[in-house]
């Protein structure tokens, strides 16, 4: 991405904001791994930065690879969605205690209503547990503006910072301003154990400093101008986070607004703000974390927990019209029961996880545990050919601990890139403790279900360009496996033979169903 000379303003989705606010912050690497809504973030570096942006295995991994470019003196930017930081909880907790060198922002982008996830949560709790800042931004704009100050606030305080987005800021776009970047950090690569190793004689005296930065950090936030008083003069009130702030501004000019845009903040803002109001509305997407906090103040707050707003699901943009208008037809409009026709998500006509899952099907009875990806679609009719959907590799671990209790004719599916990212220790602990199991890769020669980035099997990095490739077939044996064999899923007959052959055999057996995308099966044969 070149410069830019003086500012100029374009429209750009949230994510793309966030991908220009680090370059103009002064990133020298990005590293993430891809899951919707924060997928694009990287993508967008990928082909419009310069410098370093990697996809990886995991989350995990990501942000320990953050942690060393920052202990180098770099600012770096790590990018997962929420169900992501699960899996990257464990570095986090400890990198909080140490602190960092180089600015470290880690964007985690939420997906309120599941759209493509398989849970809700709010990971605004994780840096309240973590004891790191959170912010929060309302528009493109600011998702810009949060994470280039992220950087600054993460090199003053020594400490990573989180950047909350949510599906809607991540891919809504509203007009953002471009500016110059500034010049990356220096290398800067210099021994300090006392704040690199997460030992127990440095434990507590980390934990102090961290507690003591958390406090800092509160007072800072009441001049830092994310969060933000506007009086109206009327005696109602509504305090809003995030996206749910632009929702506030539609409920009308009789509001006074306390928009919160950072983590943490002295409790006296909420106090102050709520002071000889009658009524107070609290929006938020996520979990009631402000609303508690208001009820402290406040007799007669409302919102999720007093059933104002649904606790599941979006918060929405029209959450405040039915108190902020009087018009009967909008009002029956958004109480009426008339429903959308659903249009649940289907696999792609040809799609190659189709055929495969016939065959499984064709091999006889059988219990499939599955996994994360576009295979996940093979659970619902016509194919209903899934059984189980936890997390991110657990398909291998599910189907050995079922198989532990002498039941036969057990399945794992899992695809390439979640097989890499957490489905191979599952797989050395299946064979170590002599599971009976069959597990089936479905390499499609992608992450298929997130826009078809590349993996460490096709040997091609996020930019495009040629990286190290490495065999599927020897790391599973390499694994333990009692055998690894390849299939065509479009053979139908001959893929249900093997699978049943090998659902017979003890052990752990491994099918891969070798068949690209059908978006990119062509693209491959010109490459």
């Amino acid at each position: 991405m070149g410069k830019s000379s003086g500012s100029t303003k374009i429209l750009m989705s949230g994510n793309e904001a966030i991908a220009v606010g680090a370059v103009e912050a002064g990133i020298s690497l990005a590293v993430g791994y891809p899951g919707t809504p924060s997928t694009d973030i990287i993508e967008y570096l990928a082909k419009n930065f310069s410098g370093n942006a990697q996809w990886v295995l995991n989350e995990k991994i990501a942000l320990e690879t953050a942690i060393g470019a920052s202990y180098a003196g770099k600012r770096v930017l790590c990018t997962m969605k929420h169900v992501g930081l699960n899996v990257a909880a464990d570095p986090l907790m400890s990198i909080s205690y140490l602190g960092v060198k180089g600015g470290l922002a880690l964007l985690v982008a939420d997906d309120p209503g599941a759209y493509s996830s398989q849970n809700e949560q709010d990971s605004r709790f994780y840096a309240k547990f973590a004891n790191i800042p959170c912010l929060e931004p309302s528009d493109a704009q600011e998702a810009k503006d949060m994470t280039k100050a992220a950087f600054d606030l993460s090199e003053e305080f020594s400490l990573p910072i989180m950047l909350r987005s949510v599906t809607r800021i991540s891919h809504s776009a509203t007009p953002v301003e471009i500016n110059d970047p500034r010049p990356e950090n220096p290398v800067s690569l210099v021994k300090d154990p006392a704040h690199m190793l997460a030992v127990p004689s440095n434990v507590i005296r980390c934990h102090k400093e961290l507690n003591d930065k958390y406090a800092r950090l509160a007072e800072w936030s009441v001049t830092s101008g994310f969060n933000k008083v506007t009086r109206s003069g009327y005696k109602k009130g509504i305090i809003a986070s995030g996206i749910a702030y632009a929702y506030a501004n539609e409920a009308g000019a009789e509001y006074n607004m306390l928009k919160i845009g950072f983590y943490p903040f002295p409790e006296k803002i909420i106090a102050n703000f709520v002071k000889d109001l009658d009524e107070v509305w609290v929006m938020e997407e996520g979990e009631p974390l402000i609303e508690e906090i208001a009820r402290r103040y406040h007799k007669n707050v409302k919102g999720k927990l007093s059933g104002d707003f649904s606790r599941e699901g979006e918060l929405g943009p029209d959450a405040m019209l039915p108190q902020s208008t009087d018009d009967t037809e909008i009002k029956a409009c958004l109480f009426s029961q008339d429903e959308l026709a659903k249009r649940p998500p289907v696999m792609c006509p040809g799609c190659p996880h189709r055929e495969l899952y016939k065959a499984l099907k064709e091999a006889g009875p059988v219990f499939t545990t599955g996994d994360i990806g576009c295979y996940t679609l093979g659970a619902a009719p016509p194919l209903s050919a899934m059984d189980t959907c936890l997390c991110m590799g657990a398909s291998i671990s599910k189907a050995a601990g079922i198989s532990y209790q002498g039941i036969k004719r057990v399945a794992a599916v899992i695809g390439d890139s979640t097989f890499l990212h957490s489905g191979i220790p599952a797989l050395i602990s299946a064979v170590y403790n002599k599971a009976n199991i069959l597990v089936l890769i479905l390499d499609n020669s992608c992450v298929a279900m997130t826009g078809h980035q590349p993996t460490p099997l096709t040997g091609q990095t996020a930019k495009k360009e040629e990286g190290g490739r490495v065999s599927l077939k020897d790391l599973c044996l390499a694994c333990g496996s009692a055998s690894v064999e390849a299939v065509n899923p479009y053979k139908i007959d001959d893929t249900a033979k093997v699978i049943s052959e090998k659902l017979a055999a003890d052990g752990v057996h491994v099918i891969i169903s070798e068949s690209p995308c059908v978006l990119i099966a062509g693209k491959l044969k010109k490459a």
